[in-house]
């Protein structure tokens, strides 16, 4: 029987259910919610439940496979744990870029290590509106930009 560990030395079953949960992360194109990731896994496996994702999305983020990310919406988005990133987010449409680099630059870095505080990770967001929803009637900028 196939078996993963996780950081804290636990052993869990490798499901398939739990891997398609991965695989529908892996193969997504944006930050998928719980509730995104359990609609595309139920087309392979019908009879999985809300609660099976939940429990699966724990373990996976407990081995460090994947990321979970709360952003101010409070709903909890996940994504592969494979490069460190940030985020342009979209007030009006909920769309979610990556950005290319971490804006941590030196000087913030330096502050970090003089206070001889020693941080574990870091987490940044920028919220606004992605060109789609600025050329929008309904955007808050939209109107702004016609006075202009």
């Amino acid at each position: 029987m196939n078996k993963e560990t996780d950081g804290k030395q636990r052993t869990y079953r490798n499901s398939r259910q739990r891997q398609a949960i991965l695989t529908v992360i892996q193969n997504g194109h944006s930050h998928l919610s719980a509730e995104d990731i359990y609609e595309q896994v139920r087309l392979v496996y019908p009879r999985i439940s809300l609660g099976t994702v939940y429990r699966n999305l724990d373990i996976l983020s407990e081995q460090g496979r994947i990321h979970r990310i709360t952003f101010a919406d409070g709903k909890s988005r996940f994504e592969v744990a494979d490069d460190h990133h940030h985020h342009l987010i979209c007030l009006l449409c909920g769309s979610i870029e990556d950005l290319p680099q971490c804006p941590m630059d030196p000087e913030m870095k330096q502050y970090i290590s003089e206070t001889g505080f020693q941080p574990v990770k870091h987490q940044f967001e920028i919220y606004g509106y992605c060109n789609r929803c600025q050329r929008r009637d309904c955007c808050p900028l939209h109107d702004a930009k016609q006075q202009l």
